[in-house]
């Protein structure tokens, strides 16, 4: 598959911590802007799963956990859908293995009846929400919502339904600029083993 490379320069940022790709059900097929920035950024990983049709949160969450243990350093993580309640959790669980976390256009937890295993507080790390205003799979309102449990940053993108494949948004430029927004962010943690350098522009 060609890759068009999107008008945007990759900072310094985004080298310090290696990314881990969570997609939500089904996969992220080749057009979804998950496997277009897999072949994009450095130094990056992908959660690998024996069925990807069946929403089993423990599943998800150990197939996390085993990219987690491959890597010597925290990771970004980048999630969609029904990945990011996952990650979500393991964040809340193993914060020491996570610098940051992208939560993109998160599937309803109600529609799969695990809202009472997903974390109910701030999570422990940075964490930026990007949901949209006419996703079937999360009303509006409780994207909003989950954004405000977490402690995350929340963006509202209109009318681009569920952030996916079929929303033809290509390699993403604007979530590019998200994820570097959100590792800038990243700080030292009392209970992490790295650190920003602060000189990197």
């Amino acid at each position: 598959m060609s890759l068009e490379k999107p008008n945007i320069k990759l900072s310094h940022w985004l080298d310090l911590y290696p990314s881990l790709i969570v997609p939500g059900l089904r996969n992220s097929d080749q057009h979804h802007w998950q496997s277009l920035w897999q072949s994009y950024l450095p130094n990056n990983k992908r959660v690998e799963l024996d069925n990807w049709d069946q929403p089993d949160l423990a599943k998800w969450k150990a197939g996390i956990r085993q990219q987690l243990d491959k890597l010597n350093q925290p990771a970004v993580i980048i999630a969609h859908s029904f990945g990011t309640l996952a990650s979500a959790s393991i964040a809340a669980e193993f914060p020491e293995k996570i610098a940051a976390l992208l939560l993109v256009a998160p599937a309803d937890p109600d529609k799969f009846s695990i809202r009472h295993l997903l974390p109910q507080s701030r999570l422990p790390v940075p964490t930026k929400l990007i949901a949209s205003s006419n996703d079937p799979w999360l009303s509006e309102t409780k994207a909003a919502y989950l954004a405000l449990q977490w402690g995350a940053d929340f963006l509202r993108l209109k009318d681009v339904v569920h952030i996916n494949s079929e929303s033809n948004l290509g390699i993403w430029p604007e979530g590019l600029r998200e994820l570097q927004s959100l590792v800038r962010k990243t700080k030292r943690h009392p209970h992490k083993n790295f650190l920003i350098d602060k000189s990197v522009a």
